[in-house]
C-alpha cells in the first residue's frame, strides 16, 4: 500500500523555495540588518539551526499520524474544547501571516510601480489565491511546479546582476558578533521567514515515512534557499553601507532600483522583481489559506467551504486594507513574536504528547 502524504519530494521542495521568495525579499531584510552591528550571516545561521529544529520536531508529530490529517487526529486524541484551544493560536498566526504578506506586497507595489493606485485595490489580489485555495491542495502543488521554475531563474538572474555593482569593503564585520541579536526582538520578529514546514505540516494525511521523506525535502529546500536569503539582506548593504541600509523600509528593493548597465535589456529590474515576487506571494497566500480554510472545516464540520473561505477572505482584506500605515504593520509583527515562537517549538511538542497519549490509552484499551 502506498504512503498518503501531502506532497512529493519534489513538491515539498518546490513550495519552501516558493515560501522563502515570499518571505525573504521585502521585510526581513529590513529587520535583520537592524538586529545586529555584527556579521549577518551568523543570525542567518542561528535562525536555520532553529527552523532544522523546529521542523524536526513537526516530522516526529507528523510521523505519529498513520495516514491521518494533523487536526483531525489531534480532535480524535484530545476532543474538540482542548483542539480548539491548541489550535487557536495557529489560526491567529496564519491570519497575521496572511494580512503581513498582503499588505506588504500591495505596499512595494504602491512604492515602486502604482503610486496613485489605492491599496485596496491592490489588496483584492488576495481574490485570486482565495479561488485557488478553494479548488484545493491539487491546483496548488500544480502551480507551485510551474512557478518554481520560473520564478527561481529569474530570481536567480536577478541576484547575480545584483552583485555586479557592490562594494565588498562594506560588508564588514565578516566573522565577528557578540550576540547582541539575541537581545533585540527584530531578530525574532523576522522567525515569519523560517516557518514553511509549520504550515505544510496542517495539509494532507502524513505518516512515518512520508514525515521523515518531507523532513529531508525541508532540510534540502532550506539549504538552497540560504544563498538568496543571504542575497537579499547583504546586497543592500554591499551598495549602500549598514548606516543607510538601516533606515531602508525595503533594502533590496532599493538596491534593485540603482542598478543600470548598458548591457541590460531592461531598464526597470525592481519592476521584474516584483512581477516575480507576484508568483511567490499568490501562490503561498493559496497555501496558507488552504491550510487555515482546513483547520476551520476540521474544527466545525458542518461549515461549508465556501463560507469558510469567504469569511476568511473578508476578514483578511478588511484588516489589511485598514491598517492605518506601514509602521504599524511592523509594530504588529513585532508584538506577536510569541505566537510565532509558540507555532515553532511548542506546538509540537503539545500535540505529539497529544498524540501519544491517545495511541497509548488505545493500546491499554486493546489489551483489557
Amino acid at each position: 500500500m502506498k504512503n498518503p502524504s501531502a506532497f512529493t519530494g519534489y513538491e515539498m521542495l518546490a513550495i519552501q523555495m516558493l515560501f522563502s521568495g515570499a518571505a525573504a525579499g521585502f521585510i526581513y531584510p529590513s529587520f535583520l540588518i537592524r538586529s545586529t552591528e555584527g556579521a549577518y550571516w551568523i543570525p542567518i545561521a542561528v535562525w536555520t539551526a532553529g527552523a532544522l529544529l523546529s521542523s524536526w520536531l513537526y516530522s516526529r508529530m507528523l510521523a505519529r499520524l498513520e495516514g491521518r490529517k494533523l487536526v483531525s487526529a489531534i480532535r480524535s486524541s484530545v476532543g474538540l474544547v482542548w483542539t480548539s484551544v491548541l489550535f487557536l493560536p495557529v489560526i491567529l498566526f496564519l491570519i497575521g501571516a496572511l494580512i503581513v504578506m498582503l499588505r506588504a506586497y500591495s505596499e512595494i507595489i504602491t512604492m515602486t510601480m502604482l503610486p496613485t493606485t489605492p491599496i485596496s485595490f491592490l489588496n483584492g489580489m488576495l481574490l485570486s489565491s482565495a479561488a485557488l485555495a478553494l479548488a484545493g491542495i491539487m491546483p496548488i502543488i500544480r502551480a507551485a511546479r510551474v512557478f518554481f521554475l520560473m520564478a527561481s531563474l529569474f530570481t536567480l538572474a536577478l541576484l547575480i546582476i545584483g552583485f555586479s555593482d557592490v562594494n565588498w569593503t562594506l560588508g564588514t564585520p565578516w566573522f565577528r558578533t557578540n550576540g547582541d541579536f539575541l537581545l533585540d526582538n527584530r531578530f525574532y520578529a523576522g522567525s515569519f521567514l523560517w516557518m514553511g514546514f509549520a504550515i505544510t505540516s496542517l495539509i494532507g494525511p502524513y505518516t512515518m515515512q512520508s514525515a521523515r521523506g518531507a523532513w529531508r525535502s525541508y532540510a534540502l529546500a532550506l539549504i538552497c534557499a540560504l544563498p538568496m536569503i543571504a542575497g537579499y539582506v547583504y546586497l543592500p548593504v554591499l551598495t549602500f553601507g549598514r548606516d543607510l541600509s538601516q533606515r531602508l523600509t525595503f533594502p533590496f528593493v532599493t538596491k534593485m532600483d540603482t542598478i543600470y548597465h548598458y548591457w541590460i535589456i531592461f531598464d526597470n529590474l525592481t519592476a521584474i522583481f516584483v512581477s516575480v515576487t507576484m508568483l511567490y506571494v499568490l501562490l503561498i497566500m493559496a497555501l496558507k489559506l488552504h491550510a487555515l480554510g482546513d483547520t476551520v472545516k476540521t474544527l466545525m464540520p458542518k461549515a461549508k467551504n465556501g463560507f469558510i473561505y469567504l469569511g476568511l477572505f473578508i476578514v483578511v482584506y478588511a484588516a489589511a486594507t485598514f491598517l492605518p500605515s506601514w509602521r504599524e504593520l511592523e509594530h504588529v509583527i513585532i508584538l506577536t513574536v510569541g505566537i510565532r515562537l509558540y507555532i515553532m517549538f511548542i506546538f509540537p511538542l503539545l500535540g505529539m504528547a497529544a498524540l501519544i497519549v491517545a495511541q497509548r490509552r488505545g493500546g491499554k484499551g486493546r489489551e483489557s
